[in-house]
């Protein structure tokens, strides 16, 4: 499946583009080009989640202190409860 998208380019670079790319391959050639050089947005966070896994187990005085934090104020046994989120919410 594909779709249209509408570019703006400067004059010069579009009249280098169409001089250079023949027409039944212009769609192939920026596709192309999109693919190698546009981030993959699963793969970098696939690769930063890695990265924080392996920071949490060498320090986990760190990952336990923020743990702390967060909690800081909360009561840890408490459980959601739908209804009173939507007592809550209506006042």
């Amino acid at each position: 499946m594909t779709t249209q998208v509408l570019i703006h380019l400067p004059i010069g670079l579009a009249r280098r583009f169409r001089n250079a790319i023949p027409v039944g391959q212009r769609s192939a050639f920026v596709c192309k080009l999109l693919e190698d050089n546009l981030p993959n947005v699963d793969e970098y966070m696939h690769e930063r989640a890695l990265q924080a896994e392996a920071f949490d187990r060498a320090n986990p005085e760190e990952v336990s202190e923020l743990d702390t934090s967060l909690m800081n104020g909360l009561d840890p046994n408490e459980t959601f409860d739908t209804a009173k989120l939507i007592a809550l919410c209506q006042k």
